[in-house]
């Protein structure tokens, strides 16, 4: 399935409140080979000093490999940098706010080589309750709000975007479309990119990969946050709305 290993690339910012839940899941649930990147955009809270902890743990020493930026690139740039840096077929982009289960990453290679047009592939995304975030998006969002149960959108499925918490990437996407667009400092960097993925012909692809999200990676505040989301939907209908 995997002859060597996948990359798995985490950007942080002011996350060191998640960051003992991500390493401690991602431990326990990740049996196939994997290096860790983890890009750190300047931050000013304890990410630095706990990353670099992990970096010296037993198990992560050798599968991890720390950047850490002397500013905060926004996250599209982080990823692009990320790209540059591996070598994988296969690249996982990854939250810092994220709880994984059992057999994840497998199920998720496995899905990723069962469609061959498919160039991304992304996950059920769950709320700490077990609730449904997001599973994947046919105009509207499949499941938001629903309570996750055996059955409930269980099956792949061609899609028209993925949330960007846990998403997979086939390396090769990235010589026919270019990287993600750096306009988009965070939030819409995955829904244009999932739309150029479309547009150049191949397939974007749900899994049900159960993930979840905590949504608490980034320490900024409300107001910020907002603020950063209504820029991007401004950047995605400018860009979209004559295609």
């Amino acid at each position: 399935m995997v002859k060597t290993h996948v990359d798995l690339v985490m950007v942080t910012y002011e996350s060191a409140l998640s960051l003992p839940t991500f390493f401690q899941s991602l431990r326990q649930s990740t049996k196939l080979p994997f290096r860790l990147l983890v890009i750190d955009n300047n931050s000013q809270d304890q990410s630095k000093a706990y990353l670099q902890s992990k970096a010296q743990d037993h198990f992560f020493r050798h599968k991890m490999q720390l950047v850490f930026n002397k500013k905060n690139l926004g996250v599209a740039k982080a990823w692009n940098q990320a790209v540059r840096m591996t070598s994988s077929r296969y690249i996982v982009f990854l939250n810092p706010d994220l709880k994984f289960t059992r057999d994840w990453l497998p199920k998720l290679i496995q899905s990723a080589a069962r469609h061959k047009k498919a160039m991304v592939v992304g996950a059920k995304i769950l709320n700490p309750d077990g609730s449904i975030y997001h599973a994947g998006a046919d105009g509207k969002i499949r499941g938001k709000g629903q309570k996750d149960r055996p059955g409930l959108l269980d099956q792949e499925k061609k899609v028209r975007w993925v949330q960007g918490s846990c998403f997979l990437v086939k390396r090769e996407i990235f010589t026919k479309i270019g990287g993600f667009d750096e306009q988009f400092f965070m939030y819409g960097e995955e829904v244009d990119f999932c739309w150029r993925v479309r547009k150049a012909g191949y397939e974007v692809v749900y899994a049900p990969v159960p993930i979840y999200h905590y949504r608490q990676g980034a320490n900024i505040t409300r107001k910020e946050r907002l603020k950063l989301r209504q820029r991007s939907a401004q950047l995605l209908r400018a860009k979209w709305k004559k295609k």
